[in-house]
């Protein structure tokens, strides 16, 4: 959990480095690299606290397919986190084409400004999910020792995996294929097809991916909190 907490906020700190970027402090295409390398740097140590659980919890036989279906799941949520990010692009217009970027604009660096400082919150938000994490080899056995079994979990899991990858490949088939037609759609990242054209599908399709991303974390996190059954404490994000 310290790795995973100390490589995050590293990595919103090369993010933030990006401001210097987007307001014209300084723009050099070396600390654009500099900054670009170290966040992902960042994210491996992340992926690799948060994966080093597998070992202890693959039963003996089971290793490749344990590792196959968390790996699918990881997998199938990178794609989906660039569907969202190109969504939230719907309420940036000046962002959505190249040439607008590049007027350079104190309008455009202010959305540009804008967007980057939500996507580092969100990124913050994610460690809350810190309890959901076991600490060290010891829990980690303590949870796989209790032998406990969840059939509508495992189906949950395996549910959520299949639908964002359907979700996440079929956006990006419709934006790429068929841009021409479907590419301004504010749903699909897009400034609009028309002027007075709605934004409501695109914040409920935000909405409802930032919903089961809290709401799940929440559930198994901070309900049994909420009932009685445990006892919040700081330590749990440590």
């Amino acid at each position: 959990r310290k790795q995973v907490l100390f490589g995050s906020f590293l990595v919103t700190v090369f993010n933030s480095l990006y401001f210097i970027i987007i307001f014209d402090i300084w723009r050099n295409s070396w600390f654009y690299i500099f900054t670009d390398v170290s966040a992902m740097f960042m994210y491996t140590l992340n992926f690799l606290a948060s994966h080093a659980c597998m070992v202890e919890v693959a039963e003996p036989g089971y290793e490749a397919i344990t590792y196959s279906l968390i790996t699918t799941a990881s997998n199938a949520v990178t794609p989906l986190s660039a569907v969202i990010s190109y969504q939230l692009l719907a309420f940036f217009p000046s962002l959505n084409d190249q040439e607008s970027i590049a007027t350079d604009t104190p309008a455009v660096r202010r959305d540009f400004a804008t967007l980057h400082f939500w996507v580092i919150i969100i990124n913050l938000s994610s460690l809350i999910s810190l309890p959901l994490l076991p600490r060290q080899k010891k829990e980690t056995r303590e949870l796989v020792a209790k032998g406990e079994k969840s059939t509508a979990g495992g189906l949950f899991v395996i549910l959520s995996a299949f639908i964002f990858l359907i979700y996440s490949t079929a956006v990006t088939v419709i934006t790429v294929k068929y841009h021409d037609v479907y590419g301004c759609a504010k749903m699909l990242g897009g400034g609009g097809c028309s002027e007075d054209e709605s934004s409501v599908m695109a914040v409920i399709l935000i909405g409802a991916i930032l919903f089961y991303c809290y709401g799940t974390n929440f559930y198994l996190s901070f309900w049994p909190i909420l009932r009685g059954k445990r006892r919040f404490s700081w330590q749990m994000f440590l």
